[in-house]
C-alpha cells in the first residue's frame, strides 16, 4: 500500500504509490490527498500564513505596540518555506527558526512559534525521528538565544502597555509544542515504515512464488522432454530397424519378413499408446483411455525386450531377485533399459552380444547393459542429441541412484545404474 523509495531529494514518502491509489485500496479522501501532496502541503502553508497576516496587519493599522511592517513579510516567507517542508524538512525547520524565533520575537509569539513545529513533524516523518529530535534541541535553544537577544525590546514594550512579560511561559509553549509536533512525527514515521516492511515483505513472498512456479514449470518441462524423448526415440529406432529387416528379407523370406511387418505394427500402436497416456498426464482430455492403463514397469520388460530382440538385437536378458512395489521406480527401471538398448540399436555394430542383466536386493536395484560391437565411426547414420544419458541419470537422481555410461576396454559399451533402496 505504501511506496518504499526515496526521492532525488532525499525524502522518504510514506504514502500509498500509484497502483494502490489507483486500485481503490484505499478511501477516496485519501486517495485524494495522497495523490496530490502539493494540495496538502498549500493547505498547510495558506492555513498558517494567512490568519497571521491578519492579525499582524489590523495590530499594524490599529497601532499595537511592538508590530511593524517587518513582521508582514516575515509570515508570508514563513508560510512560503513551509511548502517545501516535505522535500527540504532540515533546511525549512532552520528557514522557520531563523525567521520566527531569531528575527521577530514579539508579543504575539504564540503564533509565529506554530511554524516550527510543523517544520519538525516533517523533520520526523520525511528523515528519521532521531534527526527530528537532535534537530529539535537545537531549535529550541536557538528560540532561547533569540529570545534573549529580543527581551529587552519586548521588556519595554510590555511596560509600556501594562502588561506582565514572563518569557518562560513562551519557552513552556515553545518546549511542548517542539516534543508533541516530534512524537506524531515520530508516530506517522514508525507507521510508514511498518508497513513499508509488510509491502517488501509481500513483494519478496510474490518474487519467491513466481520463482518457484517458474522452477515447476522447468522441472515440469524437463520430465516431459524425458518421456517424449524415450518413447520416440526407443520407437521410431526399433521401427526403423524392422522396416529395414523387412526390407532386406522381402523376397528371401517372407515368413521373416511379415513377422518383421506385424511387430512394426505393434511397435507403432505400442508407441500411440504411450503417447496418448503422456497426453493425458499433461492436461485436460475428454479420452480418458490413456489414464485407465498403468505406466510400463518390471512386467513389461520382457515384452521390451523381446521387441529388440526381433529388430535384430542378441539379447541376453536375466533377472535376479523380486522387483519392488514400487511404480516410479519400476518405471525409472524399464525407461534406462530402453534407453540403454536403443542407443545399442542406433549406435552399435556388429554386436555378437547383448547382456541385459537386473538384480533386485533388499538394499539396491543394479542394472547393467552392455555388448560387444564397435560404435559407429560416421554419424551421418544416426546423430544423437545427448538428451537420453542425462535422462537416465535424471531418472535415477530421482530415486537417489547413479548411471554411469561409457565404452568398455575391450569393445563395445556399457551402462550401469544403480538404484538404492530408501526405507519408509
Amino acid at each position: 500500500m505504501t511506496q518504499a523509495g526515496v526521492s532525488p531529494a532525499g525524502w522518504v514518502q510514506p504514502f500509498p504509490d500509484g497502483d494502490a491509489l489507483r486500485s481503490g485500496t484505499v478511501p477516496r479522501a485519501r486517495r485524494l490527498l495522497e495523490s496530490r501532496p502539493w494540495l496538502v502541503d498549500s493547505t498547510v502553508a495558506l492555513v498558517y500564513t494567512i490568519p497571521l497576516v491578519i492579525i499582524r496587519a489590523v495590530a499594524l493599522a490599529t497601532g499595537v505596540p511592538g508590530i511593524s511592517a517587518w513582521h508582514l513579510p516575515v509570515a508570508v516567507l514563513t508560510g512560503a518555506a513551509l511548502l517545501f517542508r516535505r522535500h527540504y524538512p532540515l533546511t525549512v525547520l532552520a528557514a522557520v527558526v531563523l525567521l520566527t524565533t531569531v528575527l521577530t520575537w514579539s508579543l504575539d509569539a504564540n503564533l509565529d512559534i506554530l511554524a516550527v513545529p510543523i517544520a519538525l513533524y516533517a523533520v520526523a516523518l520525511y528523515r528519521s525521528p532521531r534527526q527530528a529530535w537532535l534537530a529539535a534541541g537545537v531549535a529550541f535553544a536557538v528560540g532561547v538565544a533569540g529570545l534573549q537577544l529580543w527581551a529587552p525590546v519586548l521588556s519595554a514594550v510590555v511596560n509600556q502597555i501594562g502588561e506582565n512579560y514572563d518569557q518562560w511561559n513562551l519557552l513552556l509553549i515553545l518546549a511542548l509544542s517542539m516534543a508533541v509536533a516530534v512524537m506524531v512525527g515520530s508516530y506517522s514515521y514508525t507507521r510508514a515504515e511498518r508497513v513499508r516492511s509488510l509491502v517488501e515483505r509481500a513483494e519478496q513472498l510474490a518474487r519467491e512464488r513466481d520463482r518457484q512456479a517458474q522452477l515447476a514449470t522447468l522441472a515440469e518441462r524437463s520430465r516431459i522432454a524425458r518421456e517424449m524423448h524415450d518413447i520416440v526415440a526407443h520407437s521410431l529406432s526399433v521401427m526403423v530397424s524392422l522396416a529395414d529387416g523387412a526390407t532386406a528379407t522381402a523376397e528371401r523370406d517372407p515368413a521373416r519378413t511379415k513377422a518383421a511387418l506385424d511387430q512394426l505394427s505393434e511397435t507403432g500402436r505400442s508407441a500411440i499408446g504411450d503417447m496418448r497416456r503422456l497426453l493425458c498426464v499433461l492436461g485436460d482430455s475428454s479420452d480418458s483411455s490413456g489414464q485407465l492403463q498403468p505406466a510400463p514397469g518390471s512386467r513389461d520388460l520382457s515384452v521390451l525386450v523381446e521387441r529388440f530382440r526381433t529388430a535384430g538385437l542378441p539379447i541376453r536378458y536375466s533377472v535376479t531377485g523380486v522387483p519392488h512395489a514400487d511404480a516410479a521406480r519400476e518405471l525409472t527401471i524399464y525407461r534406462i533399459v530402453q534407453e540403454a538398448l536403443t542407443n545399442v540399436l542406433r549406435y552399435s555394430l556388429e554386436a555378437r552380444t547383448v547382456a541385459v542383466s537386473i538384480a533386485y536386493s533388499a538394499t539396491e536395484t543394479d542394472i547393467s547393459v552392455h555388448d560387444d560391437g564397435r560404435r559407429r565411426s560416421s554419424p551421418a547414420a544416426s546423430v544423437g542429441t545427448g538428451r537420453g544419458i542425462i535422462g537416465m541419470g535424471e531418472r535415477a537422481a530421482v530415486h537417489g541412484g547413479s548411471v554411469t555410461a561409457g565404452p568398455l576396454p575391450e569393445c563395445g559399451w556399457r551402462v550401469h545404474a544403480v538404484l538404492p533402496v530408501t526405507a519408509e
